[in-house]
């Protein structure tokens, strides 16, 4: 229950910042976002230890801010340039992980210095928001009228301070897509309208509806979230047994170093192959741990162990990470702040369903049939994926808006 209080509320955060981004902007929603995570940790710092409604209440502010974050990548999308937005929406799935592996380092402290060195951080980034984030150009010229056009442009500016070409081509871009959306949209639709009329909205809000339901039933998230059972369950009796937090630290360090690979390899390689071969390694190793579950006590190579930290290593160069960055990428700006928040709460239910049903599924089918299940589901994500998904690398949200425009008409 009092994990469950965290992830419920997660798609809360994420459906009420949908709500405000569109309102007062992104920098300012980045700035909101903060202030539940602050209470939270002040919450928890100066209050008693032992009071458990306090640490319901923190567990509640947590979750909603850790659900409104999704305005980050929101925002990230839409200052960065096409030939790394790629990269710089993976290092959102790289800091998560890299801030699990710190948590994971840090449990030997004592709870009061870590509760206040995340209050001190905290603020730290309000700061910084405050002080060096510009405001989106994009939503600027979207959802201002015409008299902020200069303040898009010192915006532009503040992002590309010392690229002149580089501005001048990339606000030429911005304006040139703006006018000829002003042409078109003088009334802006609002998310359901748009939804309902435009290819550009309802099409890529299909896709990612049932790729991100794929994500969820590959099981990535069960392998981490239950990563103390399942690595008891597999790790040979002949090896000297570790402490937990030694191999929760082992695996949030695969974790880590994986997704690090993955946002190198997004400079050069495009989304679908490498989800594509996320999905096929973790099919293979799920079967592999199915196959010598059974057999780990018995051989020299413990071939089940190698299978887990290899479903979790392929699944954080792929899997686990682009399905998220592409709810960005793919949804046009009239839906992509209140898209984007839908999406995410919905995937946050499932993952809070998943999650739940795990442990009763494994007490039925055992863990070799589980990974059998989890390896079915990752080949099906990557037909679907090599079949259905569109590649995103290099482009830039007005050619991804024509490519889902063009493929609905007839040829």
């Amino acid at each position: 229950m009092k994990a469950s209080i965290s992830v419920l509320c997660t798609p809360v955060g994420a459906f009420l910042v949908g709500l405000m981004m569109d309102k007062i902007g992104r920098k300012k929603a980045c700035l909101l976002t903060c202030l539940p995570l602050l209470v939270s940790w002040t919450i928890l710092t100066i209050s008693s230890s032992d009071n458990i409604y306090t640490f319901y209440a923190f567990r509640l502010l947590a979750g909603i801010g850790s659900g409104m974050t999704t305005v980050a990548m929101v925002y990230v999308s839409e200052i960065s340039h096409s030939s790394y937005k790629q990269i710089l929406l993976s290092l959102n799935s790289v800091f998560f992980s890299g801030g699990v592996l710190l948590s994971t380092c840090l449990a030997d402290l004592d709870w009061n210095v870590i509760n206040f060195s995340f209050v001190v951080f905290t603020v730290v980034n309000m700061l910084l928001i405050i002080i060096y984030l510009p405001e989106s150009p994009i939503w600027i010229l979207k959802f201002k009228s015409s008299e902020h056009v200069d303040k898009a442009k010192l915006a532009m500016k503040q992002i590309y301070p010392n690229e002149n070409q580089v501005f001048e081509a990339e606000w030429r871009r911005l304006k040139s897509s703006s006018d000829a959306s002003a042409v078109t949209d003088v009334q802006h639709p609002s998310f359901i309208e748009s939804v309902r009329s435009s290819p550009a909205a309802y099409k890529p809000m299909a896709i990612l509806t049932l790729l991100l339901l794929l994500q969820q039933l590959t099981g990535a998230y069960p392998t981490i979230s239950y990563a103390l059972p399942i690595l008891k369950s597999v790790m040979p009796a002949a090896y000297s047994p570790s402490t937990d937090i030694q191999s929760l630290a082992a695996l949030g360090a695969v974790r880590f170093a994986s997704g690090l690979l993955a946002c190198v390899l997004s400079l050069r390689v495009g989304r679908k192959p490498l989800l594509v071969f996320s999905c096929v390694v973790m099919a293979l190793s799920s079967t592999l741990v199915a196959a010598t579950h059974s057999q780990r006590d018995k051989t020299a190579i413990p071939w089940s162990l190698c299978g887990v930290m290899l479903y979790v290593f392929s699944s954080s160069i792929g899997v686990l990470v682009f399905p998220w960055t592409m709810i960005c990428e793919l949804l046009s700006t009239p839906v992509r702040a209140v898209g984007s928040s839908m999406l995410v709460s919905y995937t946050y239910l499932i993952m809070f369903a998943v999650l739940k049903a795990f442990p009763y599924v494994l007490a039925v089918v055992s863990m070799p049939h589980v990974f059998l299940i989890f390896g079915a589901t990752s080949l099906l994500m990557a037909v679907y994926v090599y079949l259905v998904v569109p590649e995103t690398l290099g482009k830039s949200f007005r050619e991804i808006e024509v490519y889902f425009t063009r493929s609905s008409k007839p040829t």
